[in-house]
């Protein structure tokens, strides 16, 4: 009975493995690299470099801008610069409630065209919704991806009745045992970090599982729900507010610098601005709770009064708050956040040792066979899924710095990336596969150990960097594709995509190309 039961788990493990790996291995990669997203948007954006401020002269610079431009708007939000974003980006309500945003410069407050880039944002948006489909399918199909990838887990840990006995066992150059004992340590040494991102990222969009519980409790504006479980609202703001004159941003600077000191400022928040029942929520940067307490002062713009703090602080707003934080790990500093990057890839380790298992096991199977168009297709798709989309990312930073792209032409990084990934699809498809492995690992490697190179000498030419510390801003990207093709060689070296030579002299002469 026992025998039968972890028999039908292991084919549940095996076939859901390779129906949704593909899709989880890219979500696991995009999800890791969006860890940095924030060193990636400085990396993709150079001219950053030029620019110092600091965030009190940035909050005035910003506030000047939208009393200017929108005094009338409903609200304000601003984004204040820092040291990996040295721009304001403003955005407000008007009126009659469309949403307007600007770049500025967080000294002068002027206005800002930046390259036409999303650099890290991208890998954001495709880990959690995809891309090019609308932004509820996406999460739809995300969302039920990670409740496969829970299934999965629980699976594993059944039909791994060894589970860490094998876990000490980690073999080199032994075809299909190599990928068994790759798939093992990485699922084991992880494991922790899997369920909790998996569950996680499954309570974060319980509204793409359960619309209709919304819809219920909030029939009018079912989002509605979102606002109310992060701040509890302020009653004079629902009154019909009358103009009036709002302190100066000087004035409620000057009491965080006093509670604060010079730490970095995130976010301004103003609610009807120039009424009398204007309110200003003003957000310290550094943040290191789980639930995203981090430290904020709401004032009366009008009067300048300090007021009681209207953070929803109730069992299910903390609770809600705290799933939000362990999967976005915003409260990670940068060795735990290095950890959490590294547990990441050990996921995507995982996924691919698991899809390039399965098919090993039906090569060795099937090794007589003339062709098998389904086992022809995962092989090629398991190559493309895996190294393929490594060289697509690749391909995303190469355009980035051989392409200028001005904020009025179009994006051509995100066409690049698809294109190059296609490409790969279409080299696997027609390229031997004794030869497929060995020749796109060659081609990450080389365009990885290039990248920071060519990197370098784009600053150097456009007097970008001018000493160690100004480079470093950038190295940091270098130094995760440095450690991405030492990986890449490692895998070249170590790790044969197929199980010995006569599987490989077989497949060849019975036409697996």
């Amino acid at each position: 009975m026992l025998k039968s039961i972890r028999q039908s788990t292991a084919t549940l493990h095996s076939w859901l493995g390779l129906i949704f790996g593909w899709l989880l291995f890219l979500i696991f990669v995009m999800g890791s690299l969006s860890l940095y997203k924030t060193e990636i948007n400085y990396w993709m954006q150079p001219q950053f470099a030029t620019m110092q401020t600091s965030s009190n002269e940035a909050a005035q610079s910003a506030f000047a801008y939208l009393q200017t431009h929108a005094p009338d708007a409903k609200s304000w939000f601003i984004h204040v610069a820092h040291d990996n974003a040295p721009v304001n980006r403003v955005f407000w309500q008007t009126a009659e409630g469309a949403f307007e945003n600007r770049i500025l410069n967080a000294s002068t407050g002027s206005e800002l065209q930046l390259l036409n880039t999303q650099g890290g944002d991208f890998f954001y948006r495709l880990h959690f919704q995809l891309y090019g489909m609308s932004y509820m399918t996406g999460q739809i199909i995300v969302t039920f991806t990670a409740f496969i990838l829970l299934i999965l887990l629980i699976s594993g840990v059944i039909t791994h009745k060894k589970l860490l006995i094998e876990f000490f066992t980690l073999r080199t150059n032994k075809g299909q045992l190599s990928y068994l004992d790759y798939h093992t340590v990485s699922a084991v040494t992880a494991m922790p970090f899997f369920f909790v991102t998996a569950f996680t990222g499954l309570a974060m969009f319980f509204y793409v599982l359960f619309p209709a519980n919304l819809k219920l409790s909030y029939p009018d504006n079912p989002f509605q729900y979102f606002e109310e479980i992060r701040t509890i609202p302020q009653q004079d703001l629902l009154s019909t507010p009358e103009k009036a004159e709002m302190r100066p941003i000087q004035y409620f600077l000057k009491h965080t610098t006093q509670q604060w000191g010079v730490a970095p400022l995130d976010t301004i928040t103003v609610k009807s601005p120039n009424t009398s029942s204007a309110h200003i929520t003003i957000n310290k940067k550094e943040d290191r709770t789980i639930t995203r307490n981090q430290d904020q002062f709401i004032f009366n713009a009008h009067t300048g009064e300090l007021l009681k703090n209207n953070r929803n602080t109730s069992a299910l707003a903390t609770l809600n708050n705290g799933i939000y934080g362990l999967h976005m790990a915003r409260y990670a500093q940068p060795s735990l956040r290095f950890i959490l990057f590294l547990s990441g890839i050990l996921g995507a380790t995982m996924i691919a040792s698991g899809l390039f298992l399965w098919s090993l096991k039906r090569q060795i199977k099937n090794k007589k066979q003339s062709f098998h168009l389904g086992a022809y297709l995962v092989n090629r798709l398991n190559m493309t899924a895996t190294i393929g989309l490594g060289i697509a990312v690749l391909s995303y930073f190469y355009i980035n710095r051989l392409v200028t792209a001005p904020y009025n032409l179009p994006n051509y990084e995100i066409t690049t990336f698809f294109s190059v990934w296609f490409i790969c699809f279409l080299i696997a498809c027609l390229m031997p596969q004794h030869q497929l492995w060995k020749s796109l690992l060659k081609g990450f490697i080389i365009l990885a150990l290039i990248l920071p190179i060519i990197n370098l000498c784009y600053l150097f030419n456009h007097h970008l960097i001018s000493s160690f510390s100004s480079y470093w801003m950038f190295l940091r990207v270098d130094l995760l594709i440095l450690l991405f093709a030492l990986l890449a060689i490692f895998l070249h070296q170590k790790i044969a995509p197929i199980a010995s030579n006569q599987v490989t002299q077989n497949q060849f002469i019975n036409g697996i190309r």
